[in-house]
């Protein structure tokens, strides 16, 4: 298994490599531990841990990639927590797959942190910002990275199955652009209400501007239910109502009164995973 890390600290080889052979269960003659510009030859490439180092510049001095060939190899978030414990310096790793910037920072204290993470000019890489305070690297601010949670997919077993049965029944019907588009708010309408009920993946919060998109789309289903071919308006409605019946199951009823918009904007999760107002 292959892992690409950053460290944010000064490199110390003699610690690394014997963190890596920790990891491996194995002794530190089978770890290879070498820059980028050794040369093949000089490299073990049989051995059970191989790390290639590289010097970066900006708030991240090194980046490792490191190869574990082991039967049963440590799972990334493992990797660097022990290795920032016996580095003691953070170090960071891709956290989802979409957006980029997205990094865990995992800390000698054994905790971790999200991290927003930019390239830039090639080499150098700069720590935009932590989710808490980082006592090693004071100079970064904190601040919330909302941008993960709309990227961390969430089942939609309502929307899935009514797709797959109208596949089935080769009932999709010419032309596909308003359904298409109706299943693409209600997967979105669903994901909210899994999402709820998952205890808000994968941070635990959800922005309130978010929510209020979420509603905002609610309004666009209404509209769909009219635009969509009559054919598959019954099962798309029975769809919407299952969902619909999720999220009342995971919300409350507000005091305001929603101005005459749908039934929806009365209700908000409870409790509401945003942060208070300051």
């Amino acid at each position: 298994m292959t892992y690409d890390l950053l460290l944010a600290g000064d490199l110390d080889v003699t610690r690394l490599s014997a963190a890596l052979a920790g990891l491996a269960s194995v002794t530190a003659d089978a770890v290879d531990v070498a820059p980028a510009e050794a040369e093949a030859e000089d490299r073990d490439w049989d051995a059970a841990v191989l790390c290639t180092y590289r010097a970066l510049q900006g708030d991240v001095p090194w980046s490792l990639d490191v190869y574990f060939a082991v039967p049963e190899p440590p799972d990334v978030g493992e990797v660097s927590g022990s290795l920032a414990a016996s580095l003691e310096l953070p170090v960071l790793y891709p956290a989802e797959p979409y957006p980029p910037s997205a990094y865990w920072m995992a800390l000698p204290d054994g905790t971790r942190t999200r991290a927003r993470v930019y390239e830039q000019d090639g080499a150098a890489v700069v720590i935009d910002a932590v989710g808490k305070p980082v006592p090693w690297l004071p100079g970064v601010r904190v601040e919330a990275q909302p941008e993960v949670i709309r990227e961390h997919r969430m089942p939609t077993p309502v929307t899935d199955g009514f797709e797959a049965r109208l596949a089935a029944e080769m009932m999709i019907p010419a032309p596909e652009e308003e359904l298409r588009a109706a299943c693409g708010r209600l997967a979105a309408w669903e994901a909210l209400t899994v999402r709820m009920k998952s205890g808000w993946p994968p941070d635990g919060w959800y922005p309130a501007e978010y929510f209020q998109q979420d509603l905002t789309d609610r309004d666009d289903l209404t509209t769909d239910v009219d635009r969509i071919p009559a054919a598959v308006r019954s099962r798309f409605t029975e769809a919407l109502a299952r969902v619909d019946d999720a999220f009342r199951a995971a919300t409350r009823e507000q005091p305001a009164a929603s101005d005459g918009r749908g039934w929806w904007w009365s209700r908000v999760p409870d409790p509401v995973p945003w942060p208070s107002p300051t």
